[in-house]
C-alpha cells in the first residue's frame, strides 16, 4: 500500500490482510481434507467395481457365492455414496470458501490499486477464473458419465466374452475361440482407451499434489500408452491458485495430443522453471515442425489446439507463444506471473 494513503486505510488494509490469512488457512485444511476424501472416494471405486465383477462372474456361473456378494455390493455401493456425497459436500464449501477469498482479494486489490491505472481489473480476473472452473467442472460431469455408461458397458462385455471364450476353448471350436480371442483383445484395449480417458478428464494428483506431481503422473502414464519418449524437469514450485494449475496442465496435455499427432513419436521435453517473478512452461518436440502461418493460411484460422491452448493461457493473464519452423520441431511457450 502506498505511503500516501490515509492512516485509516493503512488500518483497514491491516485488518483484510489478517482475515485473509485466516480464511486461507481454513480453505487449505478444507482443501486437503477433500484431497484425502477424493482419495478414499476413488478406492471405493475400485472396489465397487471389482466386486460387481465378482457378482456377474458368480451370477453367470451359478456359483453359490452369488447372493453373498450381492449383500457386499449392496454395502460397497452405500460406503462409496456415502463417501460421494462427503467429497461434493466438502467441493461446494471449498468454492465458498475460494469466492468469498477473491472477493476480498478483489475489493482489497482495488482499494491499493486505485491509482494504477495498468493494474488487471480483479473483477475480470474473477470472471475467468469462474470460466476456468466451470470447464473443469463439466469435464468431471462428463468423466462421471463416461464411467457409468461406457466404460461399464465395455467392462460388462468383456466379462462375457471371456466367459464365451472359455466356453468355446472348452468344447473345443477352434474358429471360435479365435474370434472371441480377438473380439475380447479389441474389447480390452477399448476399454483401457475409455478409462485413459476418464483419467485425463479428472486429474485427481492435482489437487492432492500440486501441478508437478500431477504432471510427473501425467507423462508416466502418457509414456505408458504411447511408447513416448516425454521428459519432465521441474524446478520446486509454489502452489499456485488452482485455476493457473488447471490450465497449465491442460495446455501440456493438448501439446502433448499434438505432439503425438503430428511429431511422429519424437522425444519431448517438457520444463517448468521459476525465473524472476515468472512460471516459465515450454514444451518442445523434436518433430518435423511447421509453418504456422501457412498453416493458417491454409486452414483460414489457426490451428484449433494452438489457438484453444492460448484461449486457456489468457484466461489466468499468462502470455502464450509457439515457435516452430519445418524441420526443426515446435516449443509451445507459457509464462505466468507469480503472486510473491
Amino acid at each position: 500500500m502506498s505511503a500516501e494513503q490515509p492512516a485509516v486505510l493503512r488500518e483497514a488494509h491491516q485488518i483484510v490482510a489478517e482475515q485473509l490469512a485466516r480464511l486461507r488457512a481454513l480453505a487449505e485444511a478444507t482443501r486437503q481434507n477433500g484431497a484425502a476424501l477424493g482419495v478414499a472416494l476413488r478406492q471405493a471405486e475400485r472396489q465397487l467395481d471389482e466386486v460387481l465383477m465378482q457378482q456377474r462372474s458368480a451370477t453367470q456361473s451359478r456359483a453359490p457365492v452369488a447372493r453373498g456378494l450381492g449383500q457386499r455390493v449392496l454395502e460397497r455401493r452405500a460406503h462409496y455414496e456415502a463417501l460421494e456425497r462427503e467429497v461434493r459436500t466438502s467441493q461446494h464449501a471449498l468454492k465458498q470458501l475460494d469466492q468469498l477469498i477473491r472477493q476480498i482479494e478483489m475489493s482489497s486489490g482495488s482499494l491499493t490499486n486505485a491509482e494504477d491505472a495498468n493494474s488487471a481489473d480483479p473483477w475480470l480476473l474473477a470472471l475467468r477464473s469462474q470460466i476456468v472452473q466451470g470447464r473443469e467442472d463439466e469435464r468431471i460431469r462428463l468423466a462421471r458419465e463416461v464411467h457409468d455408461g461406457p466404460a461399464q458397458v465395455l467392462a460388462n462385455s468383456l466379462m462375457l466374452i471371456e466367459h464365451g471364450h472359455t466356453l468355446a476353448q472348452q468344447s473345443g471350436a477352434e474358429k471360435l475361440v479365435t474370434l472371441l480371442a480377438r473380439l475380447r483383445d479389441a474389447t480390452r484395449e477399448g476399454l483401457q482407451e475409455v478409462r485413459r480417458f476418464i483419467a485425463d478428464l479428472r486429474p485427481g494428483a492435482l489437487d492432492e499434489h500440486g501441478l508437478a506431481a500431477a504432471l510427473h503422473e501425467y507423462i508416466r502414464t502418457y509414456n505408458n500408452a504411447y511408447v513416448a519418449k516425454v521428459a519432465l524437469e521441474a524446478d520446486a514450485l509454489p502452489r499456485l491458485p488452482r485455476e493457473t494449475e488447471i490450465v497449465l496442465y491442460r495446455i501440456v496435455q493438448e501439446a502433448l495430443q499434438n505432439a503425438h499427432k503430428y511429431a511422429r513419436g519424437a522425444p519431448v521435453a517438457v520444463r517448468l522453471a521459476v525465473q524472476a517473478n515468472r512460471l516459465l512452461l515450454s514444451i518442445r518436440d523434436e518433430g518435423p515442425g511447421f509453418d504456422p502461418h501457412e498453416v493458417a493460411r491454409r486452414a483460414g484460422r489457426s490451428n484449433w489446439g494452438l489457438t484453444s491452448m492460448r484461449e486457456r493461457a489468457e484466461l489466468v493473464g499468462a502470455r502464450f507463444s509457439v515457435a516452430s519452423s519445418p524441420g526443426h520441431g515446435t516449443e509451445v511457450t507459457v509464462s505466468v506471473p507469480l503472486e510473491l
